[in-house]
């Protein structure tokens, strides 16, 4: 297993929720003498020298200084979210039924529920608490299984294989417990929050909030040839498996003339408007802080806009022979094809015709193969932080991604030798010199 492979697979796995993403982001970028900020703290930035900066705890962004100021030379930004559809916890969760304790969800982004069905769960996500006059934040992750969405047993639907609608509200509460006599007699509304300050060894009455989710505990897996690499199968590939690669690549770059900007943004699946998302002000604030900190005039900045370049990762839809008739046949990337450029004619891509022509200059730079993704013309793909980011920054972008399976699922399938050349062609994307692009 390759060392970008390896990382991937360990941050899926230590990384439930953004909240999860971000800290083992900030742990990596340490790691590796990324120099953190605040919001808050005046900034005084080096060319040459890497820093982060985290918003909310759900988004962070890395950046390094060009040696050129980026009025001349520009930025050079890529993206990735943090998000992934999944069942969140519901204030005031526990429902009871018969002894039954069930925690009550709903959906996040657009999640394929099927496969939340009859699979271990576990939950994961941040509390808010009030230690001694002041307010913190905990992560927790119950590492383990903690509860099951149960199914209906087929003799009660002889007809369930032709397809079910599943209700968040009626269908899809976690089944948690089963309580005793004694127990049952008494409310359980504070199940949740006696176990979690049991754990976490605080006291109920601190314990304020608590921002949740549930998720699959089950490890990424490798299967597949073994000589050559192997197909990925894990939860949360869409996409932590964009993050992981730009991280790679941002470390493996040296400094060059252009700014080089990794970002990693939240509530994507929700369309990006929040204090964290692409659609809000957290990138035109770094952007902004960069230009000042390097001397630069508000004239500087808008001049930095039209020699900037941008590259929203995220994952794009791979063939799926047993769905053939799903696909355009002629864009539809396959697994191992290597990166996939997406286009759009609506724009919910941000790719245009000069980004089309770089990316595939970039890819026969590096020597590794690419290939196209557009969905068929009678229907629309998804979107990503792509167009977001180009309308709201005026930079030129495109949008790629690894191929892969079962987008949205439980769990998604992606091929390693495309991770390793995403993490390849990012790498020289973050080496470009846009100055000497002369964008049009």
């Amino acid at each position: 297993m390759s060392d970008n492979v390896k990382n991937l697979c360990d941050f899926i796995d230590a990384s439930p929720t953004p909240y999860h993403a971000v800290e083992n982001l900030s742990a990596f970028f340490t790691a590796r003498g990324v120099q953190e900020l605040n919001e808050g703290d005046p900034w005084i930035l080096e060319p040459g020298a890497a820093y982060f900066v985290s918003r909310g705890g759900t988004a962070l962004a890395a950046f390094r200084p060009g040696f050129h100021p980026p009025s001349r030379s520009g930025f050079l930004l890529a993206g990735a979210h943090t998000d992934s559809p999944c069942l969140k916890l519901r204030p005031g969760a526990e429902l009871m039924d018969r002894s039954m304790l069930r925690l009550a969800v709903e959906v996040y982004g657009s999640a394929i529920l099927s496969g939340w069905l009859d699979r271990p769960l576990g939950l994961a996500g941040q509390l808010v608490v009030w230690d001694k006059e002041a307010y913190r934040s905990y992560l927790y992750s119950s590492n383990n299984a903690l509860g099951v969405i149960p199914g209906l047993a087929i003799h009660l639907d002889r007809e369930i294989n032709k397809g079910m609608e599943l209700k968040a509200n009626v269908h899809l509460p976690v089944l948690v417990d089963i309580l005793g006599s004694e127990i049952f007699a008494k409310t359980p509304e504070r199940w949740l929050v006696s176990k979690l300050a049991k754990e976490l060894d605080l006291r109920e009455e601190s314990i304020l909030s608590m921002d949740l989710a549930f998720y699959d505990p089950q490890k990424a897996t490798l299967f597949g040839r073994e000589e050559e690499g192997a197909l990925i199968n894990a939860p949360r590939l869409d996409n932590l498996a964009g993050c992981s690669a730009l991280s790679q690549a941002f470390c493996a770059a040296k400094p060059g003339l252009s700014t080089q900007i990794a970002c990693f943004m939240d509530a994507e699946e929700i369309g990006s408007r929040s204090p964290q998302g692409a659609d809000s002000s957290f990138l035109r604030d770094l952007l902004t802080r960069i230009n000042l900190s390097l001397k630069g005039s508000a004239e500087d900045f808008y001049r930095a806009g039209s020699r900037s370049l941008c590259v929203s990762v995220d994952g794009a839809q791979a063939w799926n022979p047993a769905y053939a008739e799903k696909y355009d046949a002629r864009f539809s990337p396959r697994l191992g094809g290597g990166p996939a450029l997406k286009l759009n004619a609506s724009r919910r891509y941000a790719t245009d015709s000069f980004t089309e022509a770089l990316f595939g200059s970039l890819c026969e730079t590096v020597q590794i193969p690419w290939q196209k993704y557009m969905a068929r013309a009678d229907s629309q793909p998804g979107s990503t932080i792509g167009p977001i980011t180009a309308a709201r920054l005026g930079f030129r972008c495109m949008d790629i991604g690894h191929p892969m399976l079962s987008m949205h699922a439980v769990r998604e399938t992606i091929d390693s030798a495309d991770h390793q050349a995403v993490c390849t062609l990012l790498k020289e994307f973050f080496q470009l010199d846009a100055e000497s692009l002369k964008l049009p």
